[in-house]
């Protein structure tokens, strides 16, 4: 069997004759380069406020998919990039991400992480991982374009023994290999998806690091047919080749990686035509609300057999592209964070609440970051933006965070607090520090005070040597921001009973 992914010529030609595939084919695959009869050409009979309501409803609708497009391409197509890894093939970390990670962002400092982008259309993919005996956490969860996490393996949910999985396509037809037991052989909601590995840290010393490698580099993936080359076994990652994915592409892609920050609104429609043209992402047909939206983004060219083409864009038309994607950016934070439960100020993200089909909150929680909200069952997320009195947290403002060591975050897995810029990346600092777990508070590295723990949330280290043991670092020239995880959260952390302490300013 052929390990390559089949390019996206390939893939037509087996899926159909259809008129609008047939299109795509003239088009060189990983270009910019279309035929005229491609070029998206906004409908002429749309008035200026149409044009902008629907790129506000394009912005809602699609931006999770627009995002693991450029996600992918991360993965899969920037040769020499710290991400890439190519297509169908794991990749771990051996050190915690810290402030020089740019590629992804509100990532934590408290896991190793592997991973990539997979792609089942032609061939289905074995997981293998390891026994894990030293009791730490470890999670390895697949998840679609749409955030839609279909499988998922780990200390949580499948035990510490060594395992193995088949992941098949949605539209896969063959003969399974023996030996896989209906429990192992997982159906994916898309053909294309990107697998998470997380493994945690508790001590950070040698011996905790070098479990923690061992677990992390004993995921393993990999086409079927290179199992089966290897004799029913997934083979060494060095041993696997690193096959560039030959997804379109246009020339700014390389520069968005941060499509929160670097993204201009035509970046995006663009993506989003991508997207909608590539046949790796499974359609959801069975969803008439995305049937509906579709049928009137196809106005703004935002349709199969048709690539987005910024030239035949007039500037009045893009104007009115950029006033609905500003006015949806701003919407869909309000609608975001509405979403959410106020956890004492503390912003609660539960998939236990979470509606798929509000299209609007979504777009908000993606633009925070892509990929959420997670499942309850491995961890929740909760988001703080201000301090105890309604103010934005303030770098050049000193702060205090402080637990009562009988109510602390109730997990059981563990907890992390993380601290942000505005942007959502790690802050440098000159002690590398990004963030307080609750396993540093077992090993005891941080001062406890008469039954409190107190983190001081500042840009200045404290001269004080136990606030020091403390300090979460903040920059004096910018905002920042807290996303702490609940992984293995019980019931205060999963509907928003617990109160998270709120974060207090100094000298008032």
């Amino acid at each position: 069997m052929n390990i390559r992914p089949r390019s996206r010529a390939t893939v037509l030609a087996a899926a159909a004759a259809a008129a609008s595939a047939l299109l795509l084919l003239t088009a060189c695959s990983g270009t910019s380069a279309a035929r005229s009869s491609e070029r998206a050409l906004v409908d002429p009979a749309l008035s200026t406020a149409q044009i902008a309501d629907l790129s506000e409803e394009a912005f809602y609708w699609g931006l999770n998919i627009a995002g693991y497009y450029e996600l992918r391409h991360m993965f899969t197509g920037l040769e020499g990039q710290p991400a890439y890894r190519g297509i169908n093939r794991v990749q771990p970390q051996l050190n915690l991400f810290d402030a020089k990670t740019r590629y992804a962002t509100t990532v934590n400092a408290s896991t190793l992480y592997s991973g990539g982008a997979f792609d089942v259309s032609a061939d289905p993919i074995v997981v293998e991982t390891p026994a894990v005996t030293d009791g730490r956490y470890w999670s390895v969860q697949a998840t679609d374009q749409n955030v839609e996490c279909f499988f998922k393996a780990g200390s949580q949910f499948t035990g510490n023994a060594p395992q193995r999985y088949l992941i098949v396509g949605p539209e896969w037809k063959g003969k399974l290999p023996g030996g896989f037991r209906g429990t192992e052989i997982i159906r994916a909601s898309s053909n294309s998806f990107t697998l998470a590995v997380r493994v945690a840290v508790t001590t950070r010393d040698e011996q905790d690091m070098a479990g923690a490698r061992q677990t992390v580099t004993g995921v393993l993936a990999a086409p079927l047919a290179q199992w089966e080359a290897n004799g029913g076994r997934v083979p060494p990652l060095e041993q696997q080749p690193i096959v560039k994915g030959d997804y379109r592409t246009f020339p700014r892609m390389d520069q968005i990686a941060d499509i929160g920050k670097s993204m201009t609104p035509i970046d995006y429609l663009q993506l989003l035509s991508l997207s909608i043209n590539d046949p790796s992402l499974t359609r959801r047909t069975d969803s008439v609300k995305e049937t509906e939206t579709l049928n009137r983004l196809s106005k703004l060219g935002l349709r199969e057999g048709t690539i987005f083409e910024p030239g035949e864009v007039s500037a009045e038309q893009k104007a009115a592209i950029e006033d609905g994607f500003a006015r949806a950016r701003r919407e869909a934070k309000q609608a975001f964070e509405s979403s959410q439960v106020d956890m004492n100020g503390w912003r609660l993200q539960s998939s236990l609440f979470f509606d798929d089909l509000d299209y609007v909150a979504k777009a908000g929680a993606d633009d925070v970051a892509w990929g959420t909200p997670v499942p309850y069952e491995s961890h929740t997320i909760a988001y703080v933006f201000d301090d105890s009195e309604g103010r934005p947290l303030d770098g050049r403002y000193d702060y205090t965070l402080t637990f009562d060591m009988d109510d602390l975050p109730p997990t059981t897995e563990f907890w992390e607090l993380p601290v942000y810029d505005s942007a959502g990346y790690f802050i440098d600092n000159p002690v590398d520090r990004y963030s307080a777990t609750s396993e540093l508070l077992k090993a005891g590295d941080y001062a406890v005070v008469d039954g409190k723990l107190t983190f001081y949330l500042q840009p200045e280290r404290p001269t004080d040597p136990e606030q020091a043991r403390n300090w979460l670092p903040t920059s004096p020239s910018d905002g920042f921001r807290l996303a702490a995880r609940f992984y293995g959260p019980t019931a205060g952390l999963i509907d928003g009973g617990y109160a998270m302490p709120r974060i207090v300013r100094s000298g008032e």
